[in-house]
């Protein structure tokens, strides 16, 4: 596959959702139970796929300040609230991870924040939080408060947080199942893009509609659309060269006047059949040359036809009141003939002259007449 094939592939599955192979991860997280003790905040990271681990840090998951939604609380329920932070306060086995790029994670802890009342009924505030992380450092980057209440979501909005409100009429504390899915279906807000660094195995691209996008035929050409843009290395292409061609027949570079195409190298075109073709230097070079020499036998031919024409006054006997002649001529090759009638007045006051002359290269006669007196 040639550079150019594989950069559009790459650009395309950056776009597409399909199915694809990817690293296997396991993350273990935060020892909360050994709080106090060295390193217990922080995470492991083993990419099963590589065997390789990364050994990090959510130490700014537990040191995020949470005085600002405390104190929003307060207000609005007039008694004392104390703040929690867990990573697995269900105990379902660790919060769900999102996505993982470069050194940043991104996952959703179930009841990662709450906020609770020092004593009394007033009513508790947890939220499931959506964490991203440099694991190398531990600082958090990003955080979104996911609220179940619009009372929890307010009170998060007025501390300044970034919340999204998930309002359930259902309530749920049973066995759960997080999976990844790249189609859209009915909670999608935006489409999912997929980041890969390794290896893509798909047969085909396809749109929403089912139509082809991207293909590998048989014969090991590249396919863009359906009715498609055609990509051939030179493998598996007729010419033994890179191909890209159109499958309807006809390919055009550009959409409008003010496009242009630009070509570094050598541009190589057959030789035309049709007035609107292009023309290569062959063809150009050829038909200058033969243009030149029938310019060149042109001339040579109007020259011959001088010199026969010359012939015929040159031999005539000026003492003669009527002469009629004959003249040949050859130039390069090309020959004429002339002939022509010159006489006199009886007088002799005035001369007079008429020649034709002809050349089969430039097969037309040339006439030519004239007179002239005697001043003296």
């Amino acid at each position: 596959m040639t550079n150019f094939q594989s950069y559009l592939l790459a650009l395309l599955t950056a776009i597409i959702p399909h199915v694809c192979s990817a690293d296997i991860y396991k993350v273990l997280w935060p020892e909360e139970a050994q709080k106090g003790n060295a390193g217990w905040n922080a995470v492991k990271i083993v990419n099963m796929t590589s065997n390789t681990v990364f050994d990090g840090s959510m130490s700014g998951v537990y040191t995020q300040d949470l005085s600002g939604l405390k104190k929003k609380i307060e207000v609005a329920q007039g008694v004392t609230y104390l703040t929690h932070h867990s990573l697995d306060a269900t105990a379902v086995g660790g919060p769900a991870v999102i996505e993982f790029s470069g050194s940043d994670i991104t996952f959703r802890a179930e009841a990662a924040i709450a906020v609770n009342p020092f004593e009394g009924a007033a009513p508790a505030y947890t939220y499931d939080v959506i964490y991203k992380v440099d694991v190398t450092t531990g600082e958090v980057l990003e955080t979104t408060l996911v609220a179940s209440s619009a009372e929890e979501a307010n009170a998060a909005i007025a501390a300044g947080f970034t919340v999204d409100l998930e309002a359930s009429n259902l309530d749920r504390t049973g066995a759960g199942t997080s999976f990844q899915s790249y189609a859209n279906n009915i909670t999608n807000e935006v489409n999912a893009d997929i980041e890969t660094n390794g290896g893509l195995v798909t047969k085909q691209l396809s749109n929403p509609d089912g139509t082809s996008l991207l293909r590998k035929e048989a014969d090991g050409t590249v396919h863009i659309g359906q009715n498609s843009i055609v990509l051939a290395d030179e493998a598996v292409s007729a010419s033994g060269n890179d191909e890209v061609y159109s499958s309807s027949g006809v390919l055009q570079l550009g959409n409008n006047d003010q496009h242009r195409t630009v070509i570094k190298g050598t541009l190589e075109v057959p030789t035309p059949t049709l007035g609107s073709h292009a023309a290569n230097k062959s063809y150009v070079d050829k038909g200058d040359a033969a243009t030149l020499k029938t310019a060149n036998k042109y001339s040579d031919g109007i020259g011959a036809m001088m010199m026969a024409a010359t012939q015929v006054t040159m031999t005539a006997d000026p003492g003669s009141k009527l002469n009629i002649g004959f003249g040949l001529g050859s130039l390069s090759g090309e020959n004429a003939f002339a002939i022509g009638l010159t006489g006199s007045s009886n007088d002799g006051s005035f001369r007079y002259s008429v020649t034709a002359s002809y050349s089969d290269y430039v097969d037309e006669v040339a006439v030519g007449a004239g007179l002239s007196w005697s001043l003296r």
